[in-house]
């Protein structure tokens, strides 16, 4: 047999040798032996085995007191031990034989330092629920599995009569469970090595040596012996579970193995408990050992049942705050990049399922790194956390509000279309800027400090469906917006609609029933929130097609294809003066050297009445020169206007 030696094998070959060579190992009596010899015969008569018990009065006297107990439950008493063979089995007399030879054998060691209680216990309780397991799951022979577990810690005891304080001292204070851990780690050989060298020196059954060996890891017995050790391993968890409160869940551990290994044959394992416990208590009282209190089976269970559900919740809070780590920014408390990313993708799928529009809203503070050039990173970290806060308040359970990097913060908002979206992005801006951030707690940073952001807004349905079959050019449209607004002077609001009507644009709309249709426009206005108003008036009024462009370089853009025929032209253009980068005085020009509307409409757009703006706009062939003010208190009116010239220029 092999050794796992943690000392040197030949060390513990040396001290296994002087552990079964001891002088004061037990030993079983004579009879047991010849009751061993004889039941190797398949054929000797039950009178001559029980001649040989009866040769031993105290012995008889024990085994029939054992046999009419309520352990075995006859109906009628037994009163000779052949009656008792011939009710019970061979079997049964044999493994009583055995085991009140083991507890005569196991006389030394009363008084000796070793716990002969706690040693009685769990053999008893062991042997018991072996015996139990064994009937009711049909798998081994009953009274094999209770001798095997009556006799699985022999070599406990070989090992104490041998080393004596020695051993004791390494196994003692520990549970059942770790006793071969300890034992190989000192010695270099645990007590299932000497169990089954004893066993096989007393010439014990076949059987109960494989529960010997295998009854704290089964694998270790053939596998077509295995089930006799899987019934003592289970077996010594219930004794552990009744007998040491010291394994609370020795129970569950029990039952977990019990399904395992016998599926549907496995026993109710709190009814087995309890049964257990009182046949343990029978058991003891005849082989006239005190076992001390047993645990309550019921209560056992339910400990276990609650700290399972204890450690699951535990694991689950683990596992939860784990992943809310995994996907929260430790600075400001937002979603982080890799819960972006996951939000993203949740929205592009529903978009292709069932074209859910989704918008995304991304904000850069605006010259942040002044911030933490001038008064340190202290200080551009407060910046950070308070733009975290005021957006998240702003954006509420609308969207999903995530650090995207640095001082980038992006919003996604599932079901929402670019209308909405962009008045939310305005809402942001408004929200950054409208009170300084306090910056009292920083060192060396001032006490209120003014910041803004510029803002970009795109959505699925700010463009043709066909643009975002890939989300990362809905990103790309929404960071380039923020480009734009940053380019523009910062604090700023820009949408992405570059071609919002476009696709009920790309050929000449019909007439109906000899009608005109509706009148093309394009609004060329940087205020979302003005853009919005303006369009939500025109076509309160009448029927009338609006292209919004936020920026004066793609309006520019949009000028030239349709100069070049690439996309038809506008019938009117609203465009205000004040746009960043290309402004309305050179769209205007543009128009008026274009080849396809040089004779379109044009009307300038101004927040204020300016003479000198106004005469520039008429001199540069402006149609007209609109106080923003004046047109939306009067959108009736300048309707009416639009609609003359149209007709005029048609």
């Amino acid at each position: 047999m092999p050794y796992a030696a943690s000392p040197g094998i030949e060390m513990a070959r040396s001290l296994l040798d002087d552990v079964l060579l001891c002088p004061n190992l037990p030993s079983l009596p004579a009879v047991a032996m010849e009751i061993l010899e004889l039941t190797d015969d398949p054929d000797v008569p039950i009178k001559k085995i029980a001649e040989v018990v009866q040769r031993d009065q105290a012995l008889a006297g024990k085994v029939l007191k054992t046999v009419n107990s309520s352990f075995y439950g006859l109906s009628k008493p037994c009163a000779s031990i052949d009656r008792a063979m011939a009710l019970l089995g061979m079997n049964t007399v044999k493994s009583l034989v055995l085991g009140f030879s083991l507890v005569d054998a196991t006389k030394f060691a009363k008084g000796s330092g070793f716990d002969l209680m706690a040693h009685w216990r769990h053999s008893i309780v062991a042997a018991t629920s072996a015996r139990l397991l064994a009937e009711r799951t049909r798998m081994v022979d009953a009274d094999e599995a209770f001798t095997a577990g009556l006799f699985q810690d022999i070599g406990v005891l070989a090992c104490f009569a041998a080393m004596g304080e020695r051993y004791n001292m390494v196994v003692g204070p520990e549970p059942h469970r770790r006793w071969p851990a300890l034992e190989r780690e000192a010695f270099g050989f645990d007590h299932m090595d000497i169990g089954v060298a004893l066993a096989k020196k007393w010439k014990l059954p076949e059987a109960i040596g494989f529960g010997i060996q295998g009854h704290h890891n089964p694998d270790k017995v053939p596998a077509e012996r295995r089930e006799i050790a899987q019934i003592v391993a289970i077996a010594s968890h219930i004794a552990e579970a009744l007998g040491d409160p010291r394994v609370p869940q020795a129970a569950k551990e029990a039952k977990r193995l019990c399904n395992k290994w016998f599926n549907k044959r496995a026993p109710d394992m709190e009814l087995l408990l309890g049964e257990v416990a009182e046949a343990a208590k029978t058991l003891a009282k005849m082989f006239d050992q005190d076992i001390g209190g047993l645990e309550d089976p019921a209560r056992l269970l339910a400990e276990a049942q609650e700290k399972s559900l204890e450690h699951h919740l535990e694991v689950q809070r683990q596992a939860e705050s784990f992943q809310k780590e995994a996907n929260t920014d430790g600075l400001t408390g937002l979603a982080n990049r890799k819960r972006f990313d996951e939000e993203l993708a949740k929205a592009q799928h529903r978009f292709e399922q069932s074209a859910e529009p989704v918008a995304v809203i991304f904000t850069d503070a605006d010259r942040f790194k002044s911030v933490n050039d001038t008064y340190g990173h202290a200080a551009g970290d407060a910046v950070l956390m308070e733009l975290a806060l005021r957006i998240s308040q702003c954006i509420g359970e609308d969207g999903v509000v995530c650090r995207y990097g640095g001082e980038e913060i992006a919003v996604i908002m599932p079901g929402t279309g670019i209308d909405k979206a962009a008045i939310a992005g305005e809402a942001v801006r408004e929200c950054v800027a409208a009170s300084p951030f306090d910056l009292s707690c920083v060192d060396g940073a001032p006490d209120k400090l003014a910041v803004t952001v510029s803002v970009g807004v795109a959505a699925t349905d700010g463009d043709v469906p066909e643009r975002y079959q890939d989300f990362k050019t809905l990103l790309g449209d929404a960071d380039a917006c923020v480009y734009e607004a940053k380019r523009a002077g910062r604090n700023r609001v820009f949408v992405h609609r570059p071609s919002q009507e476009r696709p009920a644009a790309e050929a000449p709309a019909p007439r109906v029933d000899g009608k005109t249709p509706g009148l093309r426009i394009m609004l060329v206005e940087d205020d979302p929130l003005a853009a919005t108003l303006i369009t939500t008036l025109l076509k309160r009024k009448q029927d009338v097609h609006i292209q919004w462009i936020e920026s004066g370089t793609r309006a520019k853009n949009e000028l030239a294809q349709m100069d070049a025929g690439a996309i038809p032209p506008a019938d009117v253009f609203l465009v205000d003066l004040n746009l960043p980068g290309v402004n309305g005085f050179e769209l205007l020009r543009q128009v008026r050297g274009s080849k396809l509307v040089a004779d379109r409409p044009f009307f300038v757009l101004s927040g204020e009445e300016q003479s000198r703006s106004r005469a520039e706009s008429l001199k540069l062939g402006a149609t007209e020169f609109i106080p923003k003010q004046q047109f939306v208190q009067n959108i009736g009116q300048w309707l009416g206007v639009i609609m003359q010239a149209n007709a005029k220029a048609a």
